[in-house]
């Protein structure tokens, strides 16, 4: 009888373990890559969205989306038939590390974005990714082409080798690549200042706001302008207006293309920093902040003006929780001649969408971009929907793939402003009537970026496109950057520091600099680049 009761409840628990096996196949069968199951695909993204970032938490608390389950992912399933899974999902700083990790492991998802030039080298020539080239052409529709194609071919220059284009640009505005200069006007008023036109204006608006106690409570504790440690990246827009363009890559006087970073142009700019900072204008612990820890002293009132981009403004707009008097502005870019200002740029794109090579159906990604952008700007988009939920305006960013159109924001901010001058607002279509919406919604960061005057766009508007220099160079790090490039830019960076700090010779230390700079591989990136341009 023992022995009878042992083998039946052996039996038992085979069936239970088989039943339970059984089940937790199916399940992982159903978010097994590439699965399809009644007209639906499974697919496993990667993509640099944080999904613990505030406006994800609001969106599921509103409306009770997630970011594998919400409009987008819903859309696409009714659209493309495709079901949304992320393999790799991690906030922008993270993401490109743990790419990095899933290359090496050759553990990848099935569609994914790739936002560094070297992974996307090394992924395309080891032969980890398909060739999207021929599958762009045969499914795109005019409207992804034209969007993704609109300010240049050259958008595909990153993840083109051998003449093969083996992934779809994200693309995005160009006009994201702006630096603007951003001034509390309500301390201009009280210290009976004009706005800054020149570069002499700036520095005597920077001496007037440290020195002269616009905040009013009796102590010497206020910077004129702000400055933090990515200053060559964080405020170019200062060096501009000494035609020095750091960073990029344009054709000299002589027809070759050079690294703006190592020119002699970028020795005035540097000369007024370094005056500020031993005037006490500019902070003296900027060489160890970083870009948030300036904006912290922008936010709580002790910074007069900055140089940033256009979505500062959701960072700047802070200040008023702590001085309801504060008023920003953006103002046109002071210059320091009589030529209009020249505002350098690239093909702006957030990275490069790629398909694993054992994915069977690479036509996927670029049907989904095509549903992307019919969405948000097609003949019967509904823009209010795909963009934003209310005072939520990044809804757009809750796809596992997205692309912009490049005229976006200014085309938004011309029709707004045509609309408020004609008092027709309530005629606004497309992305226009989206922005208003959420400006009227209260999203005074929004009103800040895109509104009438004194904003970001109402400068890209008085000189995009005429005024912009495109970047000559947009490939693939050459052999001589994929080696030394790190350590070419941190000499440069520490360099310049140092001379703003005083602790070198802006006059005999540059020089130096540029020397050191070409030895350590300059001469040979930049032979390397224009030989790759001639191509």
């Amino acid at each position: 009888m023992k022995k009878s009761l042992a083998a039946i409840v052996l039996i038992f628990i085979l069936i239970i373990t088989a039943c339970s096996n059984n089940a937790g196949n199916n399940e992982s069968d159903s978010e097994a890559s590439g699965q399809e199951q009644n007209g639906q695909i499974d697919i496993q993204f990667g993509s640099p969205i944080d999904p613990n970032m505030e406006q994800a938490g609001q969106l599921e608390k509103k409306t009770g989306e997630t970011l594998e389950n919400n409009r987008w992912t819903k859309l696409f399933a009714e659209k493309n038939g495709v079901v949304t899974h992320y393999k790799l999902v991690n906030p922008q700083g993270d993401y490109a590390q743990k790419l990095k990790l899933s290359i090496a492991s050759g553990d990848l998802p099935d569609i994914y974005i790739v936002t560094d030039k070297s992974d996307l080298k090394q992924l395309a020539e080891g032969g980890a990714i398909q060739e999207m080239g021929p599958i762009y052409d045969q499914y795109a529709s005019p409207l992804l082409k034209s969007i993704i194609e609109s300010e240049s071919m050259k958008v595909f220059d990153p993840m083109t080798y051998d003449g093969k284009v083996y992934g779809v640009p994200a693309k995005m505005p160009s006009t994201n690549g702006y630096n603007h200069l951003w001034i509390r006007e309500d301390w201009l008023q009280k210290l009976g200042l004009e706005r800054p036109k020149t570069m002499d204006d700036l520095y005597h608006v920077a001496n007037a706001f440290a020195k002269q106690d616009p905040d009013g409570n009796g102590k010497a504790d206020t910077f004129g302008l702000g400055l933090h440690k990515d200053f060559l990246n964080g405020m170019k827009g200062l060096f501009w207006s000494y035609k020095a363009y750091p960073d990029f890559w344009y054709k000299n006087a002589s027809g070759q293309i050079v690294y703006g970073s190592a020119q002699q142009e970028m020795k005035k700019p540097l000369e007024l920093l370094a005056r500020m900072y031993k005037e006490g204008l500019v902070d003296h612990e900027f060489g160890s902040n970083d870009e948030s820890k300036m904006l912290e002293s922008v936010v709580a009132g002790k910074t007069g003006m900055i140089y940033a981009p256009h979505w500062t403004a959701y960072s700047v707009e802070k200040t008023m929780e702590n001085d309801p008097q504060a008023k920003w502005i953006v103002v046109p870019l002071p210059t320091e001649g009589s030529d209009p200002i020249t505002i350098p740029l690239t093909n702006s794109t957030d990275g490069t969408y790629v398909v694993n090579k054992d994915f069977k159906h690479p036509e996927k990604l670029v049907e989904m971009l095509n549903t992307y952008v019919e969405a948000l700007f097609g003949e019967n988009a509904d823009f209010n929907k795909y963009w934003a939920d209310g005072d939520i305006d990044s809804v757009w960013t809750m796809s596992p793939v997205h692309t912009l159109d490049p005229s976006l924001d200014l085309k938004g901010h011309q029709d707004i402003k045509a609309a408020l001058a004609n008092q027709t607002t309530d005629q606004l279509t497309g992305v226009a009537k989206g922005f208003y919406k959420t400006m009227q919604d209260g999203v005074w960061g929004m009103s800040m970026m895109f509104g009438p005057e004194d904003t970001p766009f109402a400068f890209v508007d008085q000189t995009y496109p005429d005024q912009v220099m495109w970047s000559e160079y947009e490939g693939a790090p050459t052999p001589t950057m994929a080696t030394n490039w790190s350590s070419m830019n941190e000499l440069l960076s520490t360099e310049f520091t140092a001379m703003i700090q005083g602790k070198k010779n802006l006059d005999g230390d540059f020089d130096s600099m540029v020397q050191n700079w070409n030895k350590l591989g300059g001469t040979n990136v930049l032979e390397e680049v224009n030989a790759q341009a001639a191509k």
